[in-house]
């Protein structure tokens, strides 16, 4: 407490004064108050002892007539700013109460001012420390990422007097509604889907026993807000309010439900695979094996689980599978694919294509889990293996062939030398016998008795008769064995020139069909076929004015020719015989033939891969039928 004069000037301290301020009476007298106020507010000070000091002047005499506080900021002694609340109260009483005579010239200087003042430092202190956490508080909630409203309960009774004070911008982000049109507006008007709701009665119940409440997720949906979830949490604040942080958790939920979703598809899948499936732990144990598995092993999924990997290994697979492991736990390879052995429960070996990769830790790569993939592949081994026996096998009886190709080879250049010395040898003979005969009967054939000559006529005609034989044998022998090459062949044209060169009766017709093909055939064997077929049908005609006719039909792969005649026939008891090689149907002394035609034909159609048939009966006619490849047999040109 201290007392002022008019001037402001200290007249009289107490104790107190020099506590606070640290000045004492004597070093503090005749100084203004106002010189110990701060800088600040030495001015407003000032300025605050001269308007109450003005107007006292002007007001009737009366002690204490003025009370005026100010409150500012003051330097003690040590230079320490302390925070000081001064109540003034102006004695404007005159000393003419004692000393009349004085009066006129005294009554400015009597006036006094007595000043109280109370030490607020620690308060402002305080209050500065609240207004900043306060503001720190207003600060942090404007900048969170949870939504906040702050609602209060107007009426204890009524949970729709909710009415909503203050939010942050968190709030309109996570709802899509935003502050102004609610700020000021009851719950239900504001949220209006909240009345089908206890939620009201939920934030109220916060306000009155001062509890918090986890509301956990919450759904809501109204005309401005699309089907959303919330995570909304209430807590009680001072007097009727209650504070709700939320955060919208639509966009997890729907995360975790289509995780979820994703993850029981891949369970159906892993559960329903067709091969066998597992998951393992860093140690080698199963963790997790679908039935396909099971079935495989031939244990039930309780008692597999209880096993690891190496337990259900082929002992001469361990060494193996070690090294697998070790690469792939020490994160050299982090997917591998082998086939190996499994021992089933019954102790069958079961021969697996296994793949197994691993699954680490994102951040510090750490290993999870296998993830093994295990196909039953014993039936392909056992058949890889028949494959590689067979193959041998092969391989063995390519080389006996080869062998016997080689062989065959010799052997049939030694038949081909054999045939050419034998028919060599043999003609030489029959030329000779030809010879002497037409000498003979040349010389004395007018002195010969026409038995005689007959019979010389026989022999002639017995000489040729070898001389085809011998022929015939050389020609039957050489089928498929001559290297002919293919080429482009008009079979119409082919045609023409065999009827031209055969010999028939000027009477005798024979007719070829429209549309003969163009193929690619050796020219020689398809020329020995029709010429024996047609030539035969032509030699063994019974009248001069017979017809041939030939005829083709596509077949696919095949054209099918025939070659029709309307001669005797022949029987059908006949009709395999006469490809057998010197069958004749009629004694050769009267008809002159080898009987070798069909035989050469038949054996030439199965070396270019064709095939004949014969339709006949007695007086009505015969029909060769035989089939010939469009395009060339590689298997058999190679054979």
């Amino acid at each position: 407490m201290c007392v002022l004069d008019a001037e402001g000037r200290l007249l009289r301290v107490n104790p107190a004064f020099e506590r606070v301020l640290g000045y004492e009476a004597q070093a503090a007298c005749d100084r203004t108050l106002a010189s110990l106020a701060h800088p600040e507010s030495s001015t407003h000070f000032t300025k605050k002892i001269e308007q109450a000091i003005a107007q006292a002047a002007q007001q009737p005499a009366s002690r204490h007539s003025l009370t005026e506080q100010i409150t500012g900021r003051w330097l003690t002694k040590d230079h320490r700013e302390k925070r000081l609340q001064w109540t003034l109260s102006v004695d404007n009483t005159s000393s003419e109460e004692s000393s009349p005579s004085a009066a006129s010239a005294t009554s400015s200087t009597s006036l006094m001012v007595y000043c109280v003042g109370h030490d607020i430092t620690e308060q402002a202190e305080q209050r500065q420390k609240s207004k900043a956490e306060t503001q720190l508080y207003l600060q942090t909630v404007q900048n969170m990422q949870v939504g906040i409203y702050i609602w209060q309960l107007k009426d204890p009774d009524d949970a729709k007097s909710l009415t909503l004070v203050a939010t942050n911008p968190a709030a309109s982000q996570l709802t899509g509604v935003p502050a102004e049109p609610i700020l000021g507006q009851k719950i239900l008007k504001a949220f209006p889907a909240l009345a089908e709701t206890g939620i009201p009665e939920i934030y109220a119940g916060v306000v009155r026993n001062g509890k918090a409440h986890d509301l956990g997720e919450v759904p809501y949906r109204d005309s401005r807000i699309e089907e959303s979830t919330f995570r909304v949490k209430a807590f009680p604040l001072e007097s009727s309010y209650v504070g709700i942080s939320f955060e919208n958790v639509t966009a997890r939920k729907q995360a975790e439900t289509q995780l979820q979703e994703q993850a029981a598809q891949l369970k159906m899948l892993f559960d329903q695979a067709a091969v066998g499936m597992a998951r393992l732990s860093p140690d080698g144990h199963w963790t997790q094996v679908n039935q396909k598995l099971c079935d495989m092993l031939k244990y039930t999924m309780p008692v597999l689980l209880e096993k690891t990997f190496a337990e259900v290994t082929h002992p001469d697979d361990l060494e193996a599978d070690s090294q697998h492991y070790s690469q792939l736990l020490k994160g050299d390879r982090s997917q591998l694919n082998f086939e190996k052995r499994y021992l089933a429960q019954d102790g069958e070996v079961v021969w697996a294509d296994v793949s197994v990769s691993t699954s680490r830790d994102y951040q510090s790569g750490e290993l999870i889990e296998f993830i093994a993939t295990i196909q039953d592949i014993t039936q392909r081994v056992k058949n890889r293996s028949e494959l590689e026996r067979q193959k041998d096998e092969l391989i063995s009886v390519n080389l006996i062939l080869t062998q016997t190709m080689a062989l065959l080879e010799q052997r049939n250049q030694e038949l081909d030398q054999f045939a050419y010395v034998t028919s060599h040898d043999l003609k030489a003979p029959l030329r000779a016998i030809a010879n002497l005969a037409t000498w003979i009967e040349e010389d004395i054939g007018s002195t010969l008795a026409p038995e005689n000559l007959e019979q010389f006529e026989l022999l002639k005609n017995r000489v040729q008769r070898m001389e085809g034989l011998i022929n015939g044998l050389l020609e039957y022998s050489r089928i498929g064995r001559v290297h002919q090459s293919y080429e482009q062949i008009d079979v119409d044209e082919l045609l023409r020139d065999i009827v031209d060169t055969l010999p028939r009766p000027n009477t005798f017709t024979v007719e070829i069909g429209p549309q003969m093909p163009i193929l690619s055939a050796k020219k020689v064997p398809l020329n020995q076929v029709f010429s024996n077929l047609i030539g035969n049908a032509i030699k063994h005609h019974h009248r001069a004015n017979g017809s041939v006719s030939i005829s083709v039909q596509d077949k696919g792969e095949f054209y099918e020719f025939a070659i029709t005649d309307d001669g005797p026939g022949i029987v059908a008891a006949y009709h395999e015989k006469v490809f057998t090689i010197f069958q004749t149907l009629k004694a050769r002394d009267e008809l002159e033939s080898t009987g070798i035609g069909l035989s050469i034909v038949k054996k030439v159609l199965t070396a270019e891969g064709g095939d004949i048939s014969i339709e006949s009966a007695v007086n009505e006619g015969t029909t060769f039928r035989f089939s010939w490849p469009k395009k060339p047999n590689k298997l058999l040109n190679a054979t």
